[in-house]
């Protein structure tokens, strides 16, 4: 499937992208080379690398590492709790920090998207039998486009909701594809049925 990891969304943005010069400053100690990029977007590159989750969200993560099924519902319950946050915040312009939070939260959609995206791959691969968790994943992502464009543009999260978009489509797609493979392949291996597959660390 084509890169749509994080990592690939930020590449594909600094294409394009002219690099300023990178000047050789020369000091008593060894020479320091300049950012060879503007530095709100090396900000940008830091802010992506924080973990969407937060400590507790993360033990509950790993702690169902061998159970696919409930692992992906509660990657399916934190992603949901984003998008409620981004339609509250969006049906309430006078919020404080707004702009900022509304960034925060496209943010950690994307790269919870990715994380999901890549369990769905892990469990698949393994023919874990993961079709109640998709039962519930595929309706439910079909919502999440118009939540997220729901916002009035603005430059200060307009690419991170550009990402966000572009993770939910992707998550839409996959789910679809993997449910539909999953509901042909346990039609002919009834006995694999149930079968728990060994999940992502």
């Amino acid at each position: 499937m084509p890169d749509v990891s994080i990592k690939g969304r930020i590449a594909a943005a600094l294409i394009g992208t002219a690099l300023l010069p990178c000047p050789m400053v020369f000091a008593a100690g060894p020479p320091v080379v300049a950012e060879p990029y503007p530095v709100g977007l090396a900000a940008e590159q830091r802010q992506q690398s924080k973990d969407p989750l937060s400590d507790a969200e993360s033990d509950q993560i790993a702690e169902l590492r061998d159970q696919p099924v409930q692992r992906i519902k509660l990657y399916q319950k934190f992603i949901q709790q984003r998008v409620d946050a981004i339609k509250d915040l969006g049906a309430n312009p006078k919020a404080a920090d707004l702009k900022a939070q509304l960034r925060a939260r496209y943010e950690e959609f994307t790269r919870l998207s990715d994380e999901l995206q890549d369990n769905l791959d892990t469990f698949d691969d393994a023919h874990a039998d993961i079709r109640k968790a998709l039962k519930d994943l595929v309706p439910a992502t079909d919502k999440w486009p118009e939540i997220l464009k729901a916002a009035a543009p603005d430059p200060t999260y307009d690419f991170s909701r550009k990402t966000a978009l572009d993770a939910a489509e992707s998550t839409i797609d996959q789910a679809k594809k993997i449910y539909d493979e999953q509901l042909k392949y346990f039609a002919e291996h009834k006995d694999q049925a149930g079968k728990n597959g060994t999940g992502p660390s």
